[in-house]
């Protein structure tokens, strides 16, 4: 499993290396450490004020406490999740 994390386009910065994009479909955007090819960031043209990043990445994910778990129609059957957050089958509608 990977965690990722929604960030304003405008609240995130990369602060160490490069970041590469390229095109993987028709509206979206996925990019890469320049330097060593990590995945690290996902864009999409719907949700263009928004990115996903792989938290991971980040220097210190352990300041991130989830809000909702998004995407639970692709989880493997043996994961619970039952932390009493918010849940959605796909993504997060904008008023939740």
């Amino acid at each position: 499993m990977v965690p990722w994390g929604t960030f304003a386009n405008d609240r995130f910065q990369i602060t160490k290396g490069g970041l590469k994009e390229y095109r993987s479909s028709a509206q979206v955007l996925r990019g890469f450490c320049a330097n060593c090819g990590t995945s690290m960031t996902y864009r999409h043209e719907k949700r263009p004020a928004e990115i996903d990043v792989i938290l991971v990445t980040l220097d210190d994910a352990t300041v991130l406490v989830p809000q909702a778990h998004i995407w639970l129609r692709d989880k493997l059957p043996w994961v619970d999740i039952n932390d009493g957050k918010p849940t959605f089958q796909q993504y997060r509608p904008k008023n939740s």
